[in-house]
């Protein structure tokens, strides 16, 4: 394209041989110069897009995300899930340090950890913050190194399991409330005997007590339940009787649970069974079922009693408890090692970038960074699923 310029203009004025090469140099060179500050400015532009795309995904995670110095140990940034969880605003946060969402007592903890974190990533188990209203979380904390806007930084995920641990407080209580009931159980079951021993006034002493008793032959057919039984089951005891426990059972109850106790009858093994129910109106409940047989003067079986003592509230607490707990582990295994990965790639390839200006070398990072972009989305909407999911499951 120079020679044809050249060319077009020594046709109107004669040059020597030596201005036309200056000439067609100069425009070669203009041409190129131009081309050049074309493309960069593309893929600056393109950068800047790419920072931006990665600033909402971080910015938009379900998770708190933050990012701190790890000299200073002042927030350098801050997610809005972070925002949400500790009710301070970005600018808040940035006036911070780490230390001023922890108790007093834990901040020589957290100042040993910053300082002697060797590893790139690490798992820093469960600590105790302070929200801005001073109600205390426990979160879990995933730590990542990161360099940061030309710092030492830290990039910290921290997921909330103050409802976890909770649930397992709940839980060991009415494991706590059930021991109670069974040493109750235990001195009703021995007056029980002594009564039926004694003289005989058996269903006396049942109809004073709270728990369901069903008393059976030594085949476990019914032949007299006490008041609990009738109200709770809504069965009456002239509908019910000469038939066995399994009657209760429903779709959902273990199909060799009738079996199993009968076994265990015939070994005198008088084990203790959690068996799912159902009521006459077809409401499933959980019992926790306690046979003991009652002796004649042979030392021989001639009847059993059995005990059931409600669980519906644990079992099902047990079940809410298992499914968070599995949606937690998941979310947790997906913050500490699917997201800190495009995470921590993005922000290194962003820092790197403003140190380059060789258009191949920018456009390189500018692909890197899409993909990671692109799989830190998919990482951020697969999370908000499990904890919308989990949300609905409570």
């Amino acid at each position: 394209m120079g020679d044809k310029v050249v060319a077009y203009l020594d046709g109107w004025y004669p040059f020597s041989q030596l201005h036309l090469e200056i000439f067609k140099g100069i425009i070669y060179i203009s041409l190129m110069a131009s081309l050049l500050y074309l493309a960069i400015k593309y893929q600056q532009q393109s950068l800047i897009k790419s920072e931006r795309q990665y600033k909402e995904l971080f910015y938009s995670n379900p998770t708190p995300l933050w990012i701190y110095d790890r000299q200073t140990l002042q927030f350098l940034d801050v997610n809005d899930a972070a925002i949400r969880q500790y009710g301070y605003s970005k600018s808040d946060f940035r006036k911070m340090s780490v230390l001023d969402i922890r108790d007093e007592g834990d901040h020589g903890k957290v100042i040993d950890a910053a300082k002697n974190m060797t590893d790139d990533f690490k798992l820093s188990g469960k600590w105790q913050h302070v929200k801005r209203d001073g109600t205390k979380i426990t979160v879990q904390i995933s730590s990542h190194k990161i360099g940061f806007e030309g710092r030492d930084c830290v990039m910290v995920m921290a997921q909330d399991v103050t409802r976890q641990i909770q649930q397992d407080e709940k839980l060991q209580r009415l494991y706590s409330t059930e021991k109670v009931l069974k040493e109750e159980l235990e001195r009703n079951m021995e007056l029980m005997r002594h009564s039926m021993v004694e003289n005989q006034k058996l269903a006396e002493v049942i109809d004073r007590i709270y728990n369901m008793v069903v008393i059976t032959d030594t085949y476990g057919r019914i032949s007299w339940v006490n008041q609990a039984f009738v109200d709770f089951t809504g069965y009456q005891l002239h509908e019910i009787e000469g038939t066995t426990l399994d009657f209760l059972h429903g779709p959902e109850t273990d199909e060799d649970l009738q079996r199993k106790i009968m076994e265990a009858l015939h070994v005198n093994d008088f084990a203790v069974f959690e068996v799912l129910n159902y009521t006459k109106l077809g409401v499933q409940y959980w019992v926790e079922l306690t046979i003991s047989g009652v002796y004649n003067d042979q030392n021989e079986v001639v009847r059993y009693i059995s005990i059931q003592n409600i669980i519906t509230e644990r079992k099902q607490s047990e079940e809410k408890l298992q499914q968070q707990n599995k949606i937690l582990r998941k979310i947790s295994w997906t913050n500490s090692h699917a997201i800190r990965k495009p995470v921590a790639s993005i922000i290194s390839l962003v820092e790197l970038s403003k140190e380059m200006s060789d258009v191949e070398e920018l456009k390189a990072i500018h692909g890197l960074i899409g993909i990671c972009s692109l799989e830190l989305d998919e990482i951020t909407k697969e999370v908000s699923k499990m904890m919308s999911d989990m949300n609905v499951k409570e």
